[in-house]
């Protein structure tokens, strides 16, 4: 299973959503619009504890806003994630739970993909340099010519994804 945590101005149906499913992958995307952090982590969490009863492979894919909410679940479910992909992660926003952001790290023995736009006006992309840089020997880093949306990339996002999920 995919589950998908959209961006701050995301949804569940956005452009990311729809070509992980066209992709044939089997996602769930839970609907944060409109909730803090704090409101979107339980269904994220409900989601995630779905894949594991069900014992199935289980990547977890964040985008912006909600990069930040998977990388902290990422923490929580190393044991069980098979991977992490996060898209120009807002790595730099401290919001309950996360109180230090700068201290998340990639989860020990989980493959983690970061795709990040060099040119991203919304997100630095030295935060995920910075988040890289703590495991580089586990986190592949693609630095694109894009925006912060990545929808120049799609293709991209799919592919790791699809390898990150075993097919």
């Amino acid at each position: 299973m995919i589950v998908l945590a959209h961006g701050l101005e995301g949804s569940p149906n956005g452009t990311k959503a729809q070509a992980l499913r066209g992709a044939g992958l089997p996602l769930v995307a839970p609907d944060g619009r409109r909730k803090v952090l704090r409101e979107r982590l339980p269904d994220l969490e409900a989601a995630i504890q779905e894949a594991c009863e069900r014992d199935e492979p289980l990547v977890l894919v964040g985008s912006s806003y909600g990069g930040l909410a998977s990388a902290w679940l990422a923490e929580k479910y190393a044991d069980r994630l098979d991977g992490l992909v996060l898209l120009a992660p807002a790595l730099h926003h401290q919001e309950p739970p996360v109180d230090d952001a700068g201290a998340l790290a990639p989860p020990p023995g989980v493959p983690v993909v970061v795709i990040h736009a060099v040119n991203d006006d919304v997100v630095p992309i030295a935060v995920s340099r910075a988040y890289r840089d703590k495991a580089p020997d586990r986190v592949r880093l693609h630095e694109v010519d894009d925006g912060h949306r990545l929808t120049g990339h799609l293709d991209l996002i799919v592919s790791e994804t699809r390898r990150l999920h075993g097919g």
